[in-house]
């Protein structure tokens, strides 16, 4: 495994959020080739660690943005019970996605996560590592954290509305190979440090009890570049479908254009990411034109067979 020292950072928001520091030097050197994901995930963690170590981390709008270039940090991509082994749909997060009907604040993030029998919509709320867990030296629970919680209640209630779950399989365009799966939302809360219950046996055991029917809660800490990171991007969706809001400076992509062809703006995305090098930049575009218009564009002709053997681009 190669070792890549970060080098210092001044700003969070210069020249843009997001940004990895030596990253772009790394591409350079294997353009148009991917550099290695290891290489990322390193210097994603030490970014990550002194953004939220940091008063900066106290503004939940560069979070989200943070966040939005660098997905692999979010929990749930291969479902919040397991690493399903499957890919999400689509091959993204979701950011701010809209729950058909319902007016209030929509969550911060969602996966759309999958497995042979099951879609676990995992819906993730962001609020910043400097909300408290409990007060002062008590176990008493802090109001930031029952304020939050109630957001989550009020989504898994709406899940339960029963003509919500069709509602959401069309909205949110979901495949038919998925659309007959049982619904099994998850409900994500990303709150505070972990400094604020370790070492204190009563938080602790207090803590081990407040997650609700399909709940998981997460401090700042618990967040970690994910496996299969190079993979996933950040998308908003539209009435027009699905569009990319930004891609990580690792980004591979697979060999078959099914999964980006039902996602628009991926050249503007590319342009975006300035720490990935030009010409790997170049050669993703070209790659995504042509999936996107030809999606067997790799396929191979054997005896008379027409087949693809799945690779990573």
């Amino acid at each position: 495994m190669t070792h890549v020292a970060a080098p210092p950072v001044h700003s969070f928001r210069e020249p843009f959020v997001g940004h990895l520091p030596g990253y772009l030097t790394a591409s350079e050197q294997t353009a148009p080739r991917a550099a290695s994901a290891d290489i990322y995930d390193q210097l994603l963690a030490v970014q990550w660690r002194e953004l939220i170590d940091s008063p900066a981390s106290s503004d939940e709008a560069l979070l989200q943005a943070f966040l939005e270039r660098h997905p692999s940090l979010l929990p749930g991509s291969h479902s919040m019970d397991g690493d399903s082994g499957h890919s999400p749909f689509p091959m993204a997060v979701i950011s701010k996605p809209k729950l058909p009907g319902l007016s209030d604040r929509e969550p911060d993030f969602m996966w759309i996560a999958t497995d042979s029998s099951f879609l676990y919509p995992v819906l993730v709320e962001i609020e910043t590592p400097h909300k408290r867990w409990f007060y002062g030296d008590r176990a008493e629970i802090h109001s930031d954290l029952t304020h939050a919680q109630g957001q989550l209640a009020e989504w898994r209630a709406w899940f339960k509305r029963g003509h919500n779950r069709s509602a959401f399989l069309d909205y949110f365009e979901i495949p038919r190979l998925f659309a007959d799966r049982q619904i099994e939302p998850r409900f994500v809360l990303v709150h505070g440090r972990r400094a604020d219950f370790e070492g204190n046996r009563r938080r602790q055991e207090k803590r081990a009890e407040l997650s609700r029917e399909g709940e998981r809660l997460m401090s700042f800490d618990r967040l970690t570049p994910a496996k299969n990171s190079i993979l996933y991007s950040c998308v908003r969706k539209r009435q027009d479908g699905y569009r990319v809001l930004a891609v990580p400076p690792s980004l591979m992509i697979f060999n078959s254009g099914e999964d980006y062809r039902h996602i628009t703006g991926w050249a503007e995305a590319l342009d975006a990411c300035l720490d990935m090098a030009d010409v790997r930049r170049k050669y993703l575009k070209e790659q995504l034109h042509l999936l996107t218009r030809e999606p067997d564009a790799h396929a191979q002709e054997a005896n008379g067979l027409r087949f693809r053997t799945a690779r990573w681009l």
